[in-house]
């Protein structure tokens, strides 16, 4: 039994410890790249509005919420609306008076007509039966547009969406009194959104307008997604010495009205990038940084400072230096 334990021993103590396998490393090279400036702005809306009322009268009811999606035409607001509507309704039969009176003249006419042909009237006679006619068919023109006009005053006793769009704000409520020019609710349309930012005169002229800007999301992982046009207002704020830059966002970007976003615009010239692979970064809580690795093999945890994501690598805006050496797997660096 003892030469067996000794024999077990000895074969334990013969096999040859394991080696950690080298670490995959990646040197970080500065390249050229086209220049950039990267601008904070806000998002807002092509189209957006305050609807108001184009009439007096108390609010009778709100149809529509805070953060409701409405269709165009849809009605958001009734306004205290009977007397416009019996004005609407007293032009209306007015016209139809007029109407009836004007058919009567014409037929009057027309037996004129055949009665003068055949001799058994007048021709001052036919001229007035002309002129009686003349004046109902006017008559019936100016009712009309009168109806016409007390019908559309009666319609705006019902406010309804312009266009397609979400409510963001309802100002008043039922009971409230309306009147002209004071503002009912706010709502704009989600599918057209633009980033307005400003931009420092000494970066405005050397901002390249027609190459492509890009929307930087603020996932690290996320591909950079390009704008669907930009544009730079011709004017220099004399109090800020800057300059209005548009960007019209994607219709796939989720965003809403109010929310800061980042737009990376093209710079005339070039400038240097560091940039490394995506999977070589170590994310821990708020703690973003590579494991470096020196001339004997040794990882070290240095913390960074990314930029844009560029397909499979991203920027390192501070942290590394070109010709550093960093570990392609960070989980495996901080075992060894």
């Amino acid at each position: 039994m003892k030469h067996r334990l000794c024999i077990g021993l000895f074969g334990l103590l013969s096999v040859p410890w394991a080696h950690a396998a080298p670490l995959a490393t990646y040197r970080v090279n500065a390249a050229g790249q086209q220049g950039s400036y990267t601008v904070t702005g806000t998002v807002e809306a092509l189209r957006q509005g305050t609807l108001g009322a184009q009439v007096s009268g108390r609010v009778l009811e709100v149809l529509a919420r805070s953060g409701e999606s409405v269709r165009a035409g849809q009605a958001l607001i009734r306004i205290e609306a009977e007397e416009a509507q019996q004005a609407a309704t007293a032009g209306t039969a007015a016209a139809r008076g007029a109407d009836a009176r004007f058919a009567t003249a014409k037929a009057d006419f027309e037996r004129a007509q055949k009665l003068q042909a055949q001799g058994y009237l007048s021709l001052a006679a036919l001229q007035r039966s002309d002129a009686a006619m003349r004046s109902a068919e006017a008559e019936a023109l100016a009712m009309g547009a009168t109806a016409s006009a007390a019908r559309t005053r009666a319609a705006w006793r019902t406010v309804t969406a312009p266009y397609d769009g979400i409510v963001t704000d309802v100002l008043v409520a039922a009971g409230d009194l309306a009147t002209p020019g004071r503002p009912l609710i706010a709502m704009y349309a989600p599918g057209a959104l633009r980033v307005v930012a400003q931009v420092p005169e000494s970066i405005a002229g050397r901002l390249q307008l027609p190459k492509p800007a890009f929307l930087i999301s603020d996932d690290p992982d996320a591909p950079l997604q390009a704008v669907s046009s930009w544009s730079v207002v011709s004017a220099v704020d004399p109090a800020t010495h800057s300059v209005e830059v548009r960007a019209e966002l994607p219709a796939k970007a989720r965003l809403q009205p109010g929310q800061f976003a980042r737009v990376q615009l093209p710079l005339a010239g070039s400038a240097t990038e560091l940039r490394v692979p995506a999977r070589a970064v170590l994310t821990r809580s708020e703690v973003t940084a590579v494991y470096v690795v020196d001339a004997n093999g040794s990882a070290r945890l240095r913390q960074v400072r990314l930029g844009p994501v560029v397909g499979d690598e991203v920027t390192v805006l501070s942290g590394l230096k070109s010709g550093e050496r960093i570990a392609l797997d960070p989980v495996m660096a901080g075992r060894n």
